[in-house]
């Protein structure tokens, strides 16, 4: 083990040492690295009675992403809910605890699908590929119709459903923010300085990669959706600005 108890791995773009890539909790058994993310073993078989609970949990959400996709999140009740995935109020409470988490967890949903469809970039791929890799990704999860069903809505009613705001707040915007803010504290010393503040330059990523495509959509409706060429090159212009600055 190296001095002063970190585990040490090589950089995948310089080939350093970089303690940040593989962390090792010094609060837990010396002999047990954390890695990110974090190995788990194989799930014992479910009974008949989780599978059948796993599908009704799966169904309360598809319902509820589908109508806030058609009717806005302040429009989802928790009787339209029920009438079409089946079940009743205390099905709610046990699995999401009221509408907002059963909300919340929709939004997490897709927020999770998006972060799901990123995959790896290349083995080979630079810095700046990376980070545009991820973006591209990001910025498919604000066009989303379910994000943007659930964001026009937050806005259409003033704020004054604040359980929706806060469910697409930290069950979407926030679990983006921390993904990009993971990868680049994972790149510190490769390309990113080490005393980057990584969550504050996370969020200015975060918005800098939806203006214009997402403002667009999101003002004027589907018909100005970019396509996929388009969304690669906005995450490539935002990648190389933020690496590479507007300075001669």
């Amino acid at each position: 083990m190296p001095k002063g108890g970190g585990w040490q791995t090589a950089c995948a773009f310089c080939g350093d040492p970089q303690s940040d890539v593989l962390r090792f909790d010094q609060s837990r058994d010396h002999r047990s690295p954390v890695l990110s993310p974090v190995s788990t073993p194989s799930a014992a078989p479910k009974s008949k009675k989780q599978v059948a609970a796993d599908a009704r949990r799966a169904a309360l959400l598809h319902h509820t992403r589908q109508l806030m996709l058609e009717h806005g999140p302040h429009h989802v009740s928790l009787a339209e809910v029920l009438r079409l995935a089946g079940g009743s109020k205390a099905t709610v409470v046990k699995y999401f605890g009221d509408r907002e988490g059963l909300i919340a967890a929709a939004v997490r949903e897709t927020a999770q699908e998006a972060m799901d469809d990123l995959g790896p970039a290349p083995e080979a791929a630079s810095l700046q590929d990376r980070l545009a890799h991820m973006l591209a990704g990001i910025l498919r999860f604000y066009l989303k119709p379910d994000s943007l069903a659930v964001y026009r809505g937050i806005i259409a009613t003033g704020g004054k459903d604040g359980g929706v705001g806060e469910a697409f707040l930290k069950s979407g915007h926030r679990q983006v923010v921390e993904r990009i803010a993971q990868s680049l504290e994972q790149w510190k010393g490769c390309g990113i300085r080490p005393d980057l503040p990584v969550m504050e330059a996370a969020e200015q990523l975060s918005h800098a990669v939806r203006s214009g495509h997402y403002e667009a959509v999101l003002l004027a409706g589907p018909s100005m959706a970019p396509d996929e060429e388009a969304i690669d090159r906005k995450a490539r212009a935002v990648a190389h600005l933020f690496l590479h600055g507007a300075a001669i």
